[in-house]
């Protein structure tokens, strides 16, 4: 399949007023759109028939579902490897691969600090927001870039997400996403998570990239 959307990009030299103006041109691709979910307010029938599909539909996707779930996906942000951890729950939680996996948050703009937990918040910052969220849903891929897969939002208004990407190096470089080094474990995590219960945690020291957007 070929994708022809093409990512707004962030002039390197233009003030930050344009590219914060860009960076919200980005955001607003990758806000998800409105689709049923299947979380607490959701069917608890509908998510039994999704797991019954698990195996062909829902790669990763433990066989309790959605009985043993994610409850907690904690994001910490010091560099080199950024750690991923997953807490489950239910009965085969136990059984379920915790971490710490590798990850790559936002960068930030250029005369920005992520560090600071009212930068990090800010639209069109391109910050990894810090604090306590709540999965609101999923998606195969991102409008602005194809290449990042298996997307779980979090913040949806920015359309940040944890997916897979192609390049996640040892220091921070994305959006605002959490770039997770694993398609594998962006599969285990988008489906193994509840919208509207499972809770993503970002925390720690963020630290000033050489590049920044």
């Amino acid at each position: 399949m070929k994708f022809t959307n093409k990512a707004p990009t962030i002039p390197r030299s233009g003030s930050l007023r344009e590219r914060i103006a860009a960076a919200k041109r980005i955001e607003k691709m990758d806000r998800p759109k409105a689709e049923p979910k299947t979380g607490r307010s959701g069917s608890q029938m509908t998510e039994r028939f999704a797991a019954a599909s698990a195996s062909t539909s829902r790669p990763q996707r433990n066989s309790d579902f959605p009985d043993t779930y994610i409850a907690e996906i904690f994001v910490r942000l010091e560099d080199p490897d950024h750690p991923v951890t997953l807490t489950w729950t239910g009965p085969n939680a136990s059984a379920q691969e915790a971490g710490p996996f590798r990850s790559s948050p936002g960068a930030g703009l250029r005369g920005l600090n992520c560090d600071e937990l009212a930068t990090s918040k800010r639209s069109g910052s391109t910050c990894t927001p810090k604090g306590t969220f709540t999965v609101t849903g999923f998606a195969s891929r991102l409008s602005s870039h194809p290449e990042a897969t298996d997307v779980t939002w979090f913040v949806p208004a920015r359309g940040i997400a944890l997916h897979y990407y192609p390049s996640v190096p040892k220091y921070a470089a994305s959006h605002g996403c959490v770039r997770l080094e694993s398609r594998r474990i962006a599969q285990l995590i988008k489906n193994n998570s509840r919208a509207d219960i499972t809770q993503v945690i970002v925390d720690g020291t963020w630290t000033k990239p050489r590049h920044q957007w």
